[in-house]
Formats: C-alpha cells, sequence, structure tokens
C-alpha cells in the first residue's frame, strides 16, 4: 500500500506537469507504437508498470485545464476526488445496505436533495453509471406504466412508440434498441430555430403514430441538448404528454444542474411536471466519472419495474430491507458512486454549485459578446446555457460543405498546435465550433486567448 501511494504522490506532483498541452495524443496508429501495450506470460516488474501510468498521464487529455472546452465536464473537484479514491480503497458494492452502510445513507441522502431541486415532493431514485442508463431506465418505466405484463410476457403484439426532439442525445435511440422497443420507433421531433422541441409537432407525431394502430408510451425531453444547450418547453410538452396519458422524461443529464441557481433555473421550469428525470453529477459538478442518477416522481416504481430474482440469497427480508437499493436498480455488483458526490456537495454546499452556475453563465455571456464583436466570426445558435457553437465564416466563403472542412480544420489545428482543446458540431445543417464551458476556472483571459487564435488560424487557412 505504500508504495502505491509513493506512486500516486508522484504521479501528482512530478507527471502531470502544469505547464502540459491539453492535448497530445497522436494519432491511434501511431501511438500503438510508442506504447508498450502487450499482455504477457510473464509479470513485469515495478518499473515497467509506473512507465505505463506516466505514459497514461502523459497521452491523455487534461480535462482539468481551462483550455479544455471539448466535452461537457471540465475542471477538477478536489473533495469528489479524494472520495474516489477511497471509494476504490473500500471497494463497497450497492446492492444492499449490509455491504454499502453508509454510501447506501449517503445515496438516500443525495437522491433526496436531488428530488427537492427537480420538485418531486415524494420522489424515489438510484444511482446509476451514467445519464444513458438513467435514460434507458426512465423508457422502461414508461414501458412498465403503459404496459405492466411487458416485464413477463413481452410485446404480446403492440408496437410501442417513443418520442425524442430532433436534438436529443443518441443514448435514446440505444435505450430503444436494448428494450426491444425498436429504433424505427423513436420518433425525433421537430426542433425550432434555438434546438427547442416544438409541442406542436409532438402532439401531431403522436396522433400519427395513433392513426397507425401503434401506441405512444414516452416522451423525452432535454434539459441541455449537446449541441447548443437548449431547453425544451416542460409545460406546454407536458400537456401533450397528459392528453395522451404517456409518462414524461427531462434528460437533464447537463443542463439539470441549473437548478441550484435562483437566477437562471427559469430556463427549466415546472421541472416538477415530468414523471422521471436524468441528472449526470459527472458533468457540470465535476465529479470524476462516472456519476449519475435516475429521479422518479413516483415511490415503488423503480421496484417495481426493475426488480426480479435475488430473494433466496440477496435481498434477506430483514430489518434493513427498505434500505437495500439493489432491487431499484437494473445492475446487481453497483459501485458506491455516492461518496464523491456526497463529499462534493458536503463541502460546496448547494450555494457553491449556485455560484458556479451563475459565474459560468456571466463567462458564457462575455465569450458571446467576443464572437460577435469579432471579424469573421458568427454564432450559429442562442447560447442559453454553456454552449456556445459559433464559426469562422470569411466572406469569400459561402458553400457550407467548405465552411465545415475549415471550422473542423481550425479544431484540429488548435488541439495540434498545443492550444484549446475544442470541437466542432452540426447543427441545423451548419457546422461550427462548439465550445463548452463548464470550468469555473476558466477567465475573460482565456476567452480572449481562445477567440484570437480561432480568428487567426481561420484567416491563414482560409488564405491558403
Amino acid at each position: 500500500m505504500q508504495d502505491n501511494l509513493e506512486i500516486l504522490s508522484r504521479a501528482i506532483k512530478q507527471w502531470i506537469p502544469e505547464d502540459r498541452p491539453v492535448s497530445q495524443a497522436p494519432p491511434a496508429k501511431e501511438l500503438e507504437q510508442i506504447l508498450d501495450l502487450g499482455l504477457t506470460h510473464e509479470g513485469a516488474d515495478q518499473a515497467t508498470l509506473e512507465q505505463a501510468i506516466r505514459d497514461y498521464l502523459h497521452y491523455n487529455p487534461d480535462v482539468s485545464q481551462a483550455g479544455f472546452f471539448k466535452l461537457l465536464y471540465s475542471g477538477q473537484n478536489k473533495p469528489a476526488l479524494l472520495g474516489d479514491w477511497i471509494t476504490s480503497l473500500s471497494n463497497a458494492t450497492m446492492h444492499t445496505y449490509q455491504v454499502g452502510p453508509v454510501a447506501t445513507l449517503m445515496e438516500l441522502e443525495l437522491i433526496k436533495q436531488w428530488n427537492a431541486l427537480v420538485g418531486f415532493d415524494q420522489g424515489e431514485g438510484v444511482m446509476v453509471a451514467g445519464g444513458s442508463q438513467a435514460n434507458l431506465i426512465g423508457m422502461m418505466l414508461a414501458r412498465h406504466k403503459a404496459c405492466p405484463d411487458y416485464k413477463t410476457k413481452g410485446a404480446q403484439g403492440k408496437t410501442l412508440v417513443a418520442y425524442v426532439s430532433d436534438q436529443a442525445h443518441y443514448s435514446g435511440e440505444k435505450a430503444a434498441n436494448v428494450l426491444g422497443i425498436g429504433t424505427d420507433n423513436l420518433i425525433s421531433v421537430e426542433s425550432d430555430e434555438a434546438g427547442r422541441m416544438k409541442p406542436a409537432a409532438l402532439d401531431a407525431a403522436i396522433e400519427l403514430s395513433k392513426a397507425e394502430g401503434k401506441t405512444p408510451f414516452y416522451v423525452c425531453l432535454t434539459a441541455g441538448t449537446t449541441v447548443v444547450g437548449a431547453y425544451d418547453p416542460v409545460a406546454e410538452c407536458s400537456d401533450v404528454a397528459k392528453k395522451h396519458d404517456l409518462w414524461l422524461h427531462i434528460d437533464g443529464a447537463w443542463g439539470g444542474p441549473i437548478l441550484f441557481s435562483e437566477q437562471h433555473r427559469h430556463l427549466l421550469a415546472n421541472s416538477h411536471l415530468a414523471d422521471s428525470f436524468t441528472w449526470d453529477a459527472h458533468k457540470l459538478m465535476n465529479v470524476p466519472l462516472t456519476a449519475a442518477v435516475i429521479l422518479v416522481k413516483h415511490p415503488g416504481a423503480l421496484k417495481a419495474c426493475c426488480s426480479g430474482g435475488g430473494g433466496d440469497y440477496l435481498f434477506h427480508a430483514d430489518e434493513n430491507a427498505d434500505y437495500n437499493l439493489g432491487e431499484r436498480s437494473i445492475q446487481c455488483g453497483r459501485r458506491a458512486d455516492s461518496l464523491k458526490v456526497w463529499l462534493s456537495w458536503k463541502a460546496a454546499g448547494n450555494k457553491g454549485f449556485s455560484d458556479k452556475i451563475d459565474y459560468l453563465q456571466q463567462i458564457k455571456n462575455q465569450c458571446v459578446e467576443l464572437v460577435e464583436q469579432r471579424e469573421g466570426l458568427e454564432m450559429l445558435a442562442p447560447a442559453v446555457y454553456q454552449n456556445v457553437l459559433f464559426r469562422y465564416r470569411p466572406e469569400h466563403m459561402t458553400d457550407e460543405a467548405q465552411l465545415r472542412d475549415l471550422n473542423i480544420a481550425i479544431c484540429a489545428e488548435m488541439r495540434r498546435s498545443g492550444g484549446a482543446y475544442i470541437d466542432y458540431a452540426r447543427f441545423k445543417g451548419r457546422t461550427g465550433i462548439r465550445l463548452i464551458l463548464a470550468n469555473a476556472d476558466v477567465t475573460s483571459e482565456h476567452l480572449t486567448e481562445l477567440v484570437d487564435n480561432c480568428q487567426r488560424i481561420g484567416r491563414e487557412l482560409a488564405a491558403k
């Protein structure tokens, strides 16, 4: 154990230099030739293992840096990182109270607090391996409400149909596949120019499915879409779902934390109207991957939908039976992710997360102003949350294919030169640079440098 602590200390102090590039991995084929990846009959010595750790840290993007703008998470949450280390040290599992007593009580407190933010007064929940699994369970809950016998007897000839925005996360398609709904029965509903689902289009899609003899059962709204950070209108879509008696789920994996902020929570107004809700703590709360939760308004719904088996040897009817979270889950072995989230929340309090949201919204507004003031740069969508989608567009260039290639090249050149790590995305037929602001260490100086570089690299590439 002491040897491992010494290695960890060297990794922190020596192997992650402060001045390292945000990203420095070469193409996969090249990196395969550099690394010693082979697993052999004889075991390796300690020096070989240490070198592997150094290589891992060297080539992995440094997501803690202010220049990491690529994904829906960045920065470093020190209390949560400590919790992640302790979780691995203890190696608890979460199917029963007996083998994860403190983690179970922490998880229940987290669920209570998450439900309070969403507005589920009597809600329940369970932590899951990520937002994709939470969305899967949300669809599964909807299926169980619409067809309780599906759990034991299968479809029995019914064709179930689910509805998501055309800007929804691709986990909806995966869920339709896994649950046997069929991906052709996942209907993408038209969004408006801001990326929000159109309630009238949702209603029309449901009516069409009914006319075709199918069984609508589930609507998934998105709170913080992946590309532009849009929030689907909850109240209007809730009216449509109630009209047709459909389960309403909100995928708030990215945008849910807006509920911490009194100043900005209006973006997710009426969240209490949903039946279930996805929240990823490993995104804007910066908890180490993975830490997510599925929240449900209706007590007992998770057990009714997800439970099955284990009663003879695992889920004993003892004094702690009500604290056995395994029957709410589709997993058996489940990591105790509650500790890292709980430590983080305990350290920051609601106010800490609220302050972070308010600061990042302020920084985002500054970023939009910078883009709008610079020659050759243009916004491609409104930025209501922490997503800023823009592009470099020279006056002489109007072809969308050329503009796409140019902006992809800007992202690649910036990464290759050791600058900020950004990515590109497509929205409504136009491709731009997608900037994600999730790190409270980002300052206006970082943004100015980023915009300067986008403009400079764009000019140089366009000139060629």
